[in-house]
This record gives structure tokens, sequence and C-alpha cells, in this order.
């Protein structure tokens, strides 16, 4: 795992604890109780993003790859003044066509894929032993009920994250732009968790 991969799932998962504490003293203004932290819980949604982070790392810099936000500008038309200056740096420009293509991506694939690992990992790791019903039925009951509305309630809230994101962040931030952004989205998945 290389350094720049450690740092930011360090700083995700710092703000995953952030927004999972921030969740918890909302919970106890909201039900009107004396503020108990459960350090059990925010140690869970640090786990979480430990393992989370490196495959959002691969998948944004894969996206980057294969779809570059910023392409090599078209030459500009030569003249006979031109020929005798010295050649400029390539220019770029953005591609809106990568930047659609990437944002669809990450709102279809990406979304769905990024639900279902918190999802599975909250519902296992929540799971009580003494259950009648095993882990995985856990896992399966947390899918049913809760996959349809964390996905619509992130539409509501990940695409205008996601297209600044493709638009104006290096795709070395990004994970880190989007942890930072992302401690509302925590704290709704904080409370979404207790729900």
């Amino acid at each position: 795992m290389s350094s720049a991969m450690v740092s930011q799932t360090a700083q995700g998962a710092v703000l995953s604890v952030t927004s999972n504490l921030i969740a918890q003293v909302i919970s106890s203004y909201k039900d009107n109780t004396p503020l108990s932290l459960n350090f059990t819980q925010t140690l869970k949604f640090a786990l979480f993003s430990i393992i989370s982070n490196p495959p959002n790392i691969v998948w944004q810099s894969f996206l980057e790859d294969l779809f570059p936000t910023n392409v090599p500008a078209p030459p500009p038309p030569r003249d006979e003044k031109a020929k005798s200056k010295p050649a400029k740096e390539p220019q770029t420009q953005m591609s809106k066509t990568n930047v659609l293509i990437k944002f669809i991506l990450d709102q279809t694939f990406g979304a769905v894929l990024n639900t279902l690992m918190f999802l599975v990992f909250m519902g296992y790791v929540n799971a009580s032993p003494t259950a009648k019903q095993g882990p995985w039925d856990a896992v399966a009951h947390e899918v049913k009920e809760k996959f349809y509305p964390m996905i619509m309630d992130g539409y509501k809230f990940w695409p205008g994250v996601s297209l600044v994101s493709f638009l104006w962040i290096p795709v070395d931030k990004r994970i880190v732009f989007g942890c930072s952004v992302g401690v509302i989205w925590g704290i709704y998945l904080s409370l979404m968790v207790d729900a």
C-alpha cells in the first residue's frame, strides 16, 4: 500500500470517527437522553473506513486513468509567425464526455457497491451473537430494509459532490475531499445504523 493511500485512508478514518461522534451527540439531543458515547460503534465506523477507502482510492484512480478529466487540446492553427517561436508545453482541455462517463459510472456502479459494502459490514459486525438468526441473515435483513432508502437518499447528496470532485479536485485528493464532505453523510449513516 502506497504512503498516499495510507495517508488518505487514515484521514478518511478520522473523518468517519468525527461523523459518528457527532451523530451520537445528535441522537442524544434528539432523544433527550444523557450523552453516553458508544466507542464500540465509533470503532466500527473507523474500521469500515479503513477497509473501504483503499478500494475507493483504486476506483477513483481507475476512472481517472480510463477517462481523464483533462485531455490534450488540439494544436492551434499553425501560421508562419508561430514557426519561429519556441514550442509551448502541450495544452490540455476538460473532456466533458469523460467527466460525464465517470459521473455515471460513479453514481451507478460505485454507489451500489459502496452502499452494499456498508450494509454488509455493519449488518455483520452488529449482528447479535445471541440472536436466532445468524450474521448473514442479519446482513440480508439490513440490505433488504435499508438498501433502497440509502441509495435514494444518496442521490439527493452525492451527485453534486461527485461532479465537483471530477471537475475540480485532483484524483489524489478525491477520497479526502469526499470524506470531508462525507462527514454529513457519515452522520446520516450513523443515525441509519441506529434506526
